[in-house]
């Protein structure tokens, strides 16, 4: 039977046999030719110890000597000592010192016998006897037999060490031999086994060989799909190294860049890709995308400008994805060119700007037109025609309803919905919604309650956050059942947001009808939900906007026990949130003189915030070097805290360019305990003054006389016509234009109270009208823009002179129009009614 061995097998065999060569020659007998010279010399150095000793007895019996002078035998005998000590290698450390010695009293023997020798030659005849004696008592052959039979019995010694030994290594050759054999036997009996398993493994690799034959013929299919879905895809695909640089670069990629592959490979990815025009967040947003850390199967996709190999740009939707898999980062890109879409969407806009102005002023006027016939302001109608009006500005007002939800539908999707987050007080945003909603309770005979006690400010957009509760409200105001109430809650909670609660006591929604909620155009077709009405957007909408806040209303509702509908919103600590100030300069300055640095800073907010140029003087003589450069529009006095303010209003009246400068003076007292004449003063008040008392004197003591004044600028003459009426009804003087050369104009000759201006305007816009005013002393003036558009915070910016409040035609009520005008005119309108008239204006 063929065996085979491996290769451990035949080292460790090979092994074996060296080591039995090893022992063979560790075993081999001591060298006899070593031994015998030793012994040779050993017994040489016995003979000639014996001979000089002969010749001494010859010598002494007078014969003569036969070896030579003793001199000379003793000097050869000690080189022949010397040489003995070059020991035979077979003896041991402590053999050699045994021997070594037995050859120092040799020495040591032959010593003495030289000098017995070197005696015996200087004495006489009867001394000479006793030496000899002595010489022939003590010679040195003994020691050299001593020497000789020390070195045999060493010799057997080694001998004996070295058969023991070789007895050690014939066991151990045995042993080593046996291992042999049974590695030999044990491969001999595994031999049938290795060669079973080799034909089990050559079946095994002709089957995965035929795996991996057929594993690469579907690779080669599954390149070829993948090849065609690359040429075929319209996106480019790009693959990106751990440094952003391309390592492949698709057909679409080439078409989109106007770049071959070969040119691209290699190239950095950022440089190549993106044009200069790119915001640097925009930049960092990618180089984020494309860092080593970030996470596998996260898609970041963004809208930027690309760049072209020919130098020009174009719009590109961009998704970086990291790549699964293992060793260094790899990314993959998908670029599109979204020009196609940019156009579609600069066309949607195009006709959904037109929807809105077109659309939305003609509403307009139809909706305000029908208002004031319902109203009799053309005197009273039959009760047919009264409820032919009703039904027609009732009707009017859901057509808006529906085209606005429409709107903001449309702006959601496209992610264009601008949220004017500030601080909005809990309390009050909910009042405002009871407001609007209060006319639709009692009808529904329901009634409204709030608990919002301690909830405080939250960041929100204010009129978004009014609509999600409007239409949270006015739901469960429709599916609840007369007499019973609807709840809205507001508390703070331990997470730092203040969590919104609209509590109803309807039906209840079923657990698998609640994911319809917010979808569009869905409504619950329960038994009596189509009667409510409604175009099923208000949720949708309503969700939307809580999600930009960076919330989610959820629903927790059972059948028969009424539904909750929650959000929560990022709560502000009391008085962090941000306060709406005016940053353009007024076309009125006001001097302000105290010595009280917190009734001076008191005052510059307030004023600032009214729009007017602050000028503040700690003292009267830096108050009356401003005045002489140039005279303010007012002085505001603090005379509690400033000695000789009286005497310093009646030096005012004397002087000719001073004597009607508008004097608002604070006190602790009345000006007429203090023997001033009223005519010194426009007003005055005490302090702690009231703020809304302050802001409304001042107001009146530098405008002119007359009736409150309002400038209507816009092209369509019905909507001129219905907010007039309106207007006039307040009793406001209104004067019209119809283009914007003739507002500013207008503005100019007269300066209004207040401007309510639409923006599509024909010559000048409603944006250079803005921005000429804002050039003269109408740039204070309070403006109210009223338009049809759609308004960025960019456009607000923008449309802004004085205090300013942005209303758009048909989302805005008649009764909140009219509160905007009140609010802006302030008090005017109440000094009017009251039959008081304005203060001269003196500036």
């Amino acid at each position: 039977m063929k065996t085979r061995l491996s290769k451990r097998s035949v080292v460790l065999a090979a092994g074996a046999l060296a080591l039995l060569c090893v022992l063979f020659i560790l075993g081999r007998p001591m060298p006899a030719a070593e031994h015998d010279s030793y012994r040779t010399r050993l017994r040489q150095l016995r003979v000639q110890s014996a001979e000089l000793e002969q010749d001494l007895l010859r010598s002494h019996v007078g014969m003569p000597r036969v070896h030579g002078s003793p001199r000379e035998a003793l000097a050869a005998l000690r080189t022949r000592a010397e040489e003995l000590r070059a020991f035979p290698s077979f003896l041991t450390e402590p053999e050699r010192r045994t021997l070594g010695a037995v050859l120092d009293n040799y020495l040591r023997a032959l010593a003495d016998e030289e000098a017995l020798m070197v005696r015996l030659q200087t004495q006489e005849a009867g001394e000479a006897e006793a030496t000899l004696r002595l010489l022939l008592d003590s010679p040195a052959s003994p020691e050299a037999e001593r020497l000789i039979t020390t070195y045999l019995q060493l010799y057997e010694g080694a001998l004996a060490r070295a058969e023991r030994f070789r007895i050690t290594l014939f066991a151990v050759s045995l042993l080593l031999v046996a291992f042999v054999l049974v590695v030999l036997v044990r491969l001999s009996r595994t031999g049938a086994a290795l060669d079973t398993l080799n034909a089990e493994l050559e079946a095994r690799v002709e089957e995965r060989t035929a795996a991996l034959s057929a594993a690469n013929t579907e690779l080669r299919e599954s390149e070829a799909r993948k090849a065609a879905l690359l040429e075929s895809s319209l996106d480019g695909i790009i693959s990106l190294d751990e440094t952003g640089r391309i390592l492949e670069f698709s057909p679409a990629a080439e078409s989109i860049f106007r770049l071959s592959r070969a040119q691209a490979l290699g190239r950095d990815f950022l440089s190549l890709a993106l044009a200069a025009t790119v915001m640097p967040e925009q930049r960092a947003t990618v180089a984020r995308s494309l860092r080593a850390d970030a996470a596998p199967g996260r898609a970041t996709r963004l809208e930027l400008q690309g760049l072209r190999a020919d130098g020009n740009s174009f719009p590109a939707e961009l998704t970086f994805l990291r790549v699964r898999s293992d060793g260094p980062a790899r990314f993959t890109t998908y670029v599109r060119d979204i020009t196609e879409r940019r156009e579609v969407e600069r066309l949607k806009n195009e006709f959904v700007s037109t929807v809105s102005h077109e659309l939305r002023t003609p509403l307009t006027s139809i909706r305000g037109s029908l208002g004031l016939l319902e109203g009799g302001v053309l005197g009273e109608l039959p009760p047919q025609a009264q409820d032919m009006v009703r039904i027609a500005r009732t009707n009017t007002e859901r057509l808006i309803r529906l085209i606005n939800d429409i709107l903001d539908l449309e702006k959601m999707e496209s992610g264009k919905l601008e949220l004017k987050l500030q601080s909005v007080e809990t309390a009050e945003v909910i009042e405002a919604t009871f407001s609007g909603v209060q006319g639709m309770a009692d009808s529904a005979k329901v009634r409204l309650n709030a608990e919002a006690g301690g909830a405080g400010p939250v960041r929100a957009d204010r009129d978004r956050l009014i609509q999600v509760l409007t239409n949270l409200v006015s739901n469960a105001i429709k599916f609840s059942p007369p007499d019973c109430q609807v709840e809205v809650r507001a508390a703070r909670d331990a997470r730092g947001q203040v969590r919104f609660s609209v509590v109803d006591q309807g039906p209840g929604i079923p657990l698998d009808q609640r994911d319809r909620l917010f979808g569009k155009f869905q409504q619950l077709d329960s038994s009596d939900t189509r009667t409510k009405g409604g175009t099923g957007l208000g949720l949708a909408i309503s969700q939307a906007i809580v999600e930009q806040h960076g919330g989610r209303i959820e629903v927790h509702s059972e059948p028969g026990q009424g539904a909750t509908f929650t959000f929560s919103l990022t709560a502000l600590r009391v008085g962090s949130g941000p306060s709406s100030v005016v940053t353009d300069e007024s076309r009125y300055t006001i001097l302000a003189v105290t010595t009280d640095s917190e009734l001076s800073g008191l005052l510059r907010g307030l004023l600032t915030h009214e729009g007017y140029r602050v000028l503040r003087s700690p003292s009267l003589e830096e108050a009356e070097k401003l005045i002489e450069v140039g005279a303010p529009d007012m002085l505001v006095l603090d005379a509690q805290n400033m000695d000789g303010g009286l005497e310093f209003v009646r030096k005012l009246r004397e002087e000719p360019r001073t004597r009607e400068l508008p004097v608002l003076l604070l006190s602790g007292h009345s000006p007429q305990e203090e023997g001033v004449v009223q005519p010194l003063l426009v007003d005055w008040m005490e302090k702690p003054f009231d703020e809304t008392r302050f802001l409304l004197a001042l107001r009146h003591a530098i405008r002119r006389p007359g009736q409150a004044r309002v400038l209507i600028v816009d092209d369509d003459v019905s909507t001129r016509r219905v907010l007039r009426t309106q207007l006039e009804r307040l009793g406001v003087a209104c004067y019209e234009a119809e283009d914007g050369e003739g507002a500013v104009a207008l503005a100019r000759t007269t300066p209004p109270d207040l401007i309510v201006l639409d923006v599509g305007l024909p010559r000048l816009d409603g944006f250079e009208v803005v921005d000429i005013l804002r050039q003269g002393k109408g740039r204070g003036t309070p403006l109210i823009v009223f338009t049809g558009r759609e308004l960025s915070s960019m456009d607000q910016n923008q449309l802004t002179l004085g205090i300013t409040r942005h209303l758009t035609k048909a989302r805005t009520s008649e009764d909140e129009l009219l509160a905007s005008v009140k609010e802006l005119l302030k008090g005017l309108l109440a000094r009017r009614n009251a039959g008081e008239e304005p203060r001269k204006e003196a500036s």
